[in-house]
């Protein structure tokens, strides 16, 4: 993708996507080519190509911009971060991009917003505690692992929640985790 910060080049990607969006709910994601998408629109093929390589690229570009929003909300709550808020800033995001998650579930895309939060999520997180200067080498290796646990854990629990159709109470959701959670402390070291 082209990141170009020009107002026509930034409305071709808005209307772009959005075609992309709209064609995704109509038809497979396999299905769709880029002649359908400049078909939605009045762009021409080279317009598309001056900002896009791909279908493909459309997609990860726009899940970029929303998983930004989520890296933002994180990075003005840290460092004072509870449980409580870490889930709050997850399910925000999920129900402020809703229509894009179904869109993704019902095109068997959802994968692509996990592989992109193991790396974002772990790149954050090396990044503040750099700040921090703290960054033990030998205690990395632990750090991705705990983190890729915790990303695979949650990203289960948003799945569901999404293959629900998000209808589950979000506070009976986090009431429950935190239940477990708790639960999870009272595991002895010395058991494994």
């Amino acid at each position: 993708m082209n990141p170009t910060q020009n107002p026509s080049a930034l409305r071709s990607k808005k209307v772009i996507t959005e075609s992309l969006l709209l064609l995704m709910k109509q038809y497979p994601y396999a299905e769709i080519t880029v002649k359908q998408i400049l078909l939605e629109t009045d762009i021409s093929r080279k317009t598309f190509y001056r900002n896009f390589c791909s279908k493909d690229d459309v997609l990860n570009s726009f899940i970029d911009t929303i998983l930004q929003d989520y890296v933002n909300a994180i990075q003005q709550r840290q460092p004072k971060y509870s449980l409580i808020q870490t889930f709050d800033v997850i399910f925000d995001f999920c129900e402020k991009n809703k229509e894009i998650l179904f869109i993704l579930r019902d095109n068997m895309l959802l994968y692509l917003l996990l592989e992109k939060l193991n790396g974002i999520i772990l790149n954050e997180h090396n990044r503040y505690i750099s700040e921090l200067q703290e960054n033990h080498l030998e205690n990395q290796l632990l750090t991705e692992y705990i983190i890729s646990f915790n990303i695979g854990g949650v990203w289960n629990l948003i799945v569901r929640w999404i293959k629900n159709n998000m209808r589950d109470s979000v506070f009976d959701i986090k009431k429950s985790m935190i239940f477990y959670l708790s639960n999870i402390r009272k595991i002895d070291i010395r058991d494994v």
